[in-house]
């Protein structure tokens, strides 16, 4: 319904289970990506996606970003990517909370100067590396640049995303079979995959043909509650 994968959950309880790292975040990529593939196509059905928007996001942020991430994953300090990326997923639930409740009086506007673009398109290659690196689409993040950056509508923001995500676990995740080639370590599990994959596909099927039925603003709630979730379990994996 948000767009999302929301991988970050995942991540939680499989490392919780004590899946070693790097299997856990190839392994959720391809779960992504089966996530993502009803959900974007509802949304393209529906002629919810902003392909302005999304061409704008999806070289940087789902290409460029991702493909490069992934290809890096066994050179950074995953602990560390993991800290950045709790960090940065409790502030987008925050930024979100102020959209809702604490509203800019600015109007909104559905043009963007060419500054604002590039902008958003930098923020997004670091979104896409930092992603790419750890398994994680990061959507949550990207909707702080759409809907408080750009100010675009949460209904669009969310379709758009679902979109970008789709593109992003391809590429995330060839530079992790590429490394994966190149190391020897695995970085996918295919009985991990096919269960979770099932089931992720069929959740956002259903979710994505309800979206239309929501408001912005439950939509936009219904994203900050699930960014700051988000974020406590990967606090407490922290500690345990």
């Amino acid at each position: 319904m948000v767009g999302m994968p929301l991988g970050p959950i995942r991540i939680f309880f499989m490392l919780f289970l004590g899946i070693e790292a790097l299997v856990v975040f190839g392994t959720n990529l391809a779960i992504s990506f089966a996530m993502m593939v009803p959900t974007a196509w509802n949304n393209f059905k529906n002629k919810r996606i902003d392909f302005k928007l999304g061409i704008l996001f999806l070289i940087s942020g789902a290409i460029i970003g991702p493909l490069f991430g992934g290809l890096l994953s066994e050179s950074l300090s995953l602990e560390l990517l993991l800290l950045i990326v709790t960090i940065l997923i409790i502030v987008s639930g925050v930024l979100i909370f102020q959209a809702v409740h604490f509203p800019s009086k600015k109007t909104i506007s559905n043009k963007t100067s060419n500054f604002k673009n590039i902008i958003a398109s930098v923020l997004n290659i670091g979104i896409g590396a930092l992603g790419g690196s750890v398994g994680m689409v990061l959507g949550a993040l990207r909707y702080p640049v759409m809907i408080n950056y750009l100010k675009t509508d949460a209904k669009s923001a969310s379709a758009t995303n679902s979109f970008i995500n789709l593109i992003f676990t391809i590429f995330a995740f060839l530079g992790h079979l590429i490394t994966s080639g190149i190391t020897g370590n695995s970085h996918f599990d295919i009985k991990l995959f096919i269960p979770l994959g099932i089931a992720g596909f069929l959740g956002s099927y259903i979710g994505s043909k309800h979206v239309g039925k929501y408001s912005n603003r439950f939509i936009l709630k219904t994203l900050y509650v699930i960014l700051f979730i988000m974020g406590i379990l990967m606090i407490y994996r922290e500690f345990i």
